[in-house]
């Protein structure tokens, strides 16, 4: 199986060697392509680091500003609702990676660091297998990724129940870390790994908590048919043929003096799953465990521009919790998706529902066509 790595990132990057070195180590180096996403301000020193790697042979890319805008010319539409200074350039390394059929895909950021106790491609390496293996369920359709990690609030002294970001609110229960002994069996489209250090949660739980985690699962899980949990970018690999579910979404819209953001990979993530749902297929939740060194971050900041999100997260909730029609392909689910997302917000009321957001669902859908369609040409 050839696997590609995908990360953007605005900074030297680092963290590039340390995948470099845990490949090597783990004899996998020769089944990777890497891409490297940049923006207008990554420094150059990223695109040397790369180079490096490049020069030894390996087909590892740095995608600066000129090699995205050219890969992007056949999509003039596409390539318009791909702003830059924007996480959502990653978008890019996801389609080129699929041009180059590489049969894995596995989204990072660029604070995630493997981990030498956890091989990284070999947790991935379920992807497009048929496994056996414990099921969870967690309560109500919903189940609670970070209950499989030790975590410790650090403001608070003790340990803790936290939720990963993008978990609605309105779903949130201690019954949601209900794992089952059962075995069920099928095939992984989606492998979501996990994270120890720094856990994916939202800015209300970090000003809160101030939590850590490190991993106490000892198996891996399938999760339940119809379940749901929130998908990121950090850690997430799937099979080449749903990538035209993947697409990262927009984000950046000024929503009644706030604006909505960071919650990108968090819908691309629901909208997978219910393409995952529609083809029969499954998501396996565990390994591999990166290290998450979270940079900088002012918390104040991130809770404002998550509330948005969060508010949406719990009104989209009936759509998310209904199943779409059973699909031959993953493109043709999404296409269901869109029309269904287009359809749900047309005349949703309430707070922060104006024409904005009404306008914002509608380019959403938009865009998934025309993400939909680059993948049909690029295939």
């Amino acid at each position: 199986m050839r696997y590609a790595i995908v990360a953007t990132t605005i900074y030297k990057g680092e963290f590039i060697d340390s995948y470099y070195e845990h490949l090597v180590r783990n004899g996998d180096i020769e089944k990777v392509n890497f891409y490297i996403v940049g923006d207008i301000n990554t420094p150059e020193d990223c695109r040397s680091r790369v180079d490096k790697y490049r020069k030894q042979g390996l087909p590892w890319y740095y995608l600066g500003t000129q090699e995205q805008d050219e890969f992007l010319k056949p999509f003039p539409e596409l390539a318009s609702e791909i702003p830059w200074n924007s996480d959502n350039r990653r978008n890019v390394g996801f389609l080129m990676a699929y041009r180059d059929k590489c049969e894995a895909i596995i989204s990072i950021d660029d604070d995630n660091y493997p981990k030498s106790s956890w091989p990284f491609i070999k947790g991935h390496s379920s992807l497009g297998r048929e496994f056996s293996l414990p099921t969870v369920q967690g309560d109500a359709g919903w189940f609670n990724i970070c209950s499989l990690m030790d975590v410790k609030c650090d403001t608070l002294g003790v340990g803790g129940i936290v939720y990963p970001r993008g978990f609605p609110y309105a779903r949130r229960s201690p019954a949601c870390s209900k794992t089952s002994s059962d075995i069920s069996t099928g095939i992984v489209a989606v492998n979501v790994g996990l994270w120890s250090g720094d856990p994916d949660v939202d800015a209300a739980t970090r000003l809160v908590n101030g939590c850590s985690t490190s991993e106490k699962f000892t198996s891996d899980y399938l999760l339940a048919e119809g379940s749901i949990i929130p998908v990121n970018s950090q850690n997430t690999g799937l099979i080449r043929e749903a990538v035209p579910a993947y697409y990262y979404v927009k984000m950046g819209y000024d929503i009644k003096g706030m604006k909505l953001d960071r919650f990108g990979d968090i819908f691309s993530g629901f909208f997978l799953q219910k393409c995952v749902q529609a083809k029969r297929q499954r998501i396996k939740i565990g390994s591999p465990v990166l290290e998450h060194r979270r940079s900088l971050h002012n918390l104040y900041k991130d809770l404002w521009n998550e509330l948005v999100g969060m508010v949406i997260i719990d009104d989209i909730l009936p759509l998310l919790e209904t199943p779409l029609s059973q699909s031959a392909n993953y493109g043709s689910a999404m296409l269901e998706l869109s029309g269904k997302i287009e359809e749900w917000s047309v005349d949703r009321q309430g707070f922060l529902w104006e024409d904005s957001l009404r306008d914002y669902f509608k380019n959403v859908s938009r865009n998934i066509r025309l993400w939909v369609e680059a993948c049909r040409q690029l295939n």
